[in-house]
């Protein structure tokens, strides 16, 4: 899975300290304990503790009882949600307490003195507020089942619940684990909902199934085309199949380049169809080169005509990497973590009702009502859009950006509050109402994080709202760009020089479209003579030009 080589690296690394009862540089260690409480109802939480030294460093330190339940590595442990013992050198330390990107980062300087046991208390807040929403991590390993990574089961269950992911699917390599009896066992079945799910690892991409039986045979992971690897998954009773880091894990080997995705027209040169439910957007575990990279590719699926939900995860293998650093926003009738409808929310992922979150929460309203995977029938000449935008004080969200048809057409500054303290912002745009049918996506993204207690791999934040559709033609109904490039064929005719007319005249995702469906018919001299079309309008119609520089399916 992603970036699997530095994560096995990381877990070589992860350390808990000296050997119980040695001292450390001739310097005993000093029992600390530790609690966490949420700062509103003084009750006691599931947490990440972070230590390091005052230049930053983190600390090594270790356990004080081997049975008290703790998932610990250098510079760091996740706590149950009781007060956990540690033991620290003498010396002055900061100290972190995090619980996930909705809850606030409370910060301690210690001193530890030797000989004198000492007591941390620290109080975080939620900043972020969900209510409607469970935050999901759809892509979790475990070193038990995947192999690689450094995370045990009893040690992920402490880390799922200390980062606040309340839905957690399961997907080892390869293998449906169920972490239902382990959850009991670690005695946190009261924060979170588990799924049983399965990454099925194969030589053409990975794909994320879920649920599936646990008791059950895994999907054959050797099928050798997507079409036969989605209907075997779904065979075995997954809703829900994504298709992960497709560009993973190097631009010139991934998925989408190994099968010619043609980023405008969102065809394929290997592969007749794209078959999966969802592609994820944001994987914490895979840098991106800028943070619309994924998102362009998703738009050309959504211009060619696939129904495709954007999800975010963490693909996280080991202790050290926190599960729903990047994580999806499902809607759910219940706030109850351990109550969650599972059924339900795989048809929120299926709708494209999801939020993609790497930090920062962004929620839409188009005219007031319409949401996500909804058809808005416009009534009037202007669209309105209401955005909202929220982050914990650690996170500032800069820019919000709104796409119609994959083509940026407002983008607005987020007004943010006073430094340190957390964003809960509207942004607001009115757009001219489309002529055509089209599907409206935000995007937000904010500054990177850089922090001992919760550092990402990307130079920024982001969260992406999925499409809002749009009937701009008062039919009833939306109609992807593909198939409005269809209807304008058919009424083009058969002549050259007539559907040429009506590429010009279409906007640049219809346009595309119609390319790609006069390449499929027209033959390689017709399409000889669209191309020197094309390049004669290069530079006042760069799309169609980006067009046919993309992989295109043999003639």
């Amino acid at each position: 899975s992603a970036m699997a080589g530095l994560l096995i690296a990381l877990g070589t690394m992860s350390a808990v300290g000296a050997p119980a009862g040695r001292p450390n540089n001739g310097r005993p260690f000093v029992p600390v304990e530790f609690s966490v409480t949420d700062a509103a109802s003084g009750r006691f939480v599931p947490a990440r503790i972070t230590i390091t030294d005052t230049n930053g460093v983190l600390l090594n330190f270790r356990r004080s009882n081997r049975s008290e339940a703790v998932a610990m590595r250098r510079g760091l442990f996740y706590m149950r949600g009781t007060p956990t013992t540690v033991e620290l050198p003498p010396g002055t330390y900061n100290v972190y307490a995090t619980r996930g990107m909705e809850w606030s980062r409370a910060e301690r300087r210690i001193v530890v003195r030797p000989g004198a046991p000492l007591h941390v208390s620290l109080k975080i807040a939620r900043e972020v507020d969900t209510t409607g929403f469970v935050a999901a991590d759809t892509h979790v390993h475990t070193l038990t089942y995947s192999g690689h990574g450094d995370a045990s089961m009893e040690e992920r269950m402490l880390t799922l619940a200390g980062e606040g992911v309340e839905l957690a699917v399961a997907t080892d390599h390869n293998h449906n684990t169920d972490y239902r009896p382990v959850q009991e066992k670690m005695q946190v079945t009261e924060y979170f909902t588990p799924v049983t799910g399965n990454e099925v690892t194969t030589q053409i991409g990975h794909m994320n199934a879920f649920p599936l039986d646990p008791k059950d045979r895994p999907p054959d992971h050797r099928l050798d085309t997507w079409v036969k690897l989605a209907d075997e998954m779904r065979a075995k009773g997954a809703k829900v199949v994504v298709l992960n880091h497709p560009r993973w894990p190097s631009l010139a080997r991934c998925p989408f380049t190994e099968y010619g995705l043609n980023r405008l027209s969102g065809e394929f040169r290997d592969q007749p169809t794209y078959p999966f439910d969802a592609v994820e957007l944001a994987n914490a575990s895979v840098l991106e080169p800028d943070p619309l990279y994924i998102v362009r590719d998703w738009f050309a699926l959504l211009n060619r005509g696939y129904r495709v939900t954007g999800v975010g995860s963490s693909d996280t293998h080991t202790v050290g990497d926190p599960p729903g650093e990047a994580r999806s926003y499902v809607p759910s009738r219940t706030d109850d973590p351990a109550r969650i409808d599972v059924e339900d929310a795989c048809a929120r992922f299926r709708r494209g009702e999801i939020i993609v979150s790497l930090g920062i929460f962004a929620d839409v309203w188009v005219d007031d009502f319409w949401k996500m995977g909804q058809t808005n029938a416009l009534r009037d000449e202007t669209v309105r859009v209401r955005l909202r935008v929220a982050a914990p004080s650690w996170v500032t969200p800069r820019m919000a950006m709104v796409f119609l048809n994959g083509r940026e057409v407002a983008r607005k500054p987020v007004l943010t509050r006073a430094p340190k303290q957390p964003t809960d912002a509207r942004v607001e745009f009115r757009l001219p109402r489309p002529k055509n049918d089209a599907y409206l996506v935000c995007v937000v993204v904010g500054d990177g994080v850089n922090h001992p207690a919760w550092r990402i791999q990307e130079k920024y934040t982001q969260a992406v709202t999925n499409p809002v559709f749009l009937d701009g033609d008062g039919d009833g109904h939306y109609s992807s760009p593909h198939a409005q490039a269809l209807a304008t064929l058919a009424r083009a005719g058969e002549s050259l020089d007539a559907q040429w007319a009506a590429v010009l005249s279409a906007e640049d995702a219809v346009a595309v479209q119609m390319l790609s469906l006069m390449r499929q018919r027209g033959g390689r001299q017709t399409w000889a003579e669209v191309e020197k079309r094309i390049r004669a309008v290069s530079d006042q119609r760069p799309a169609l030009r980006d067009y046919i520089e993309y992989p295109l399916p043999s003639l």
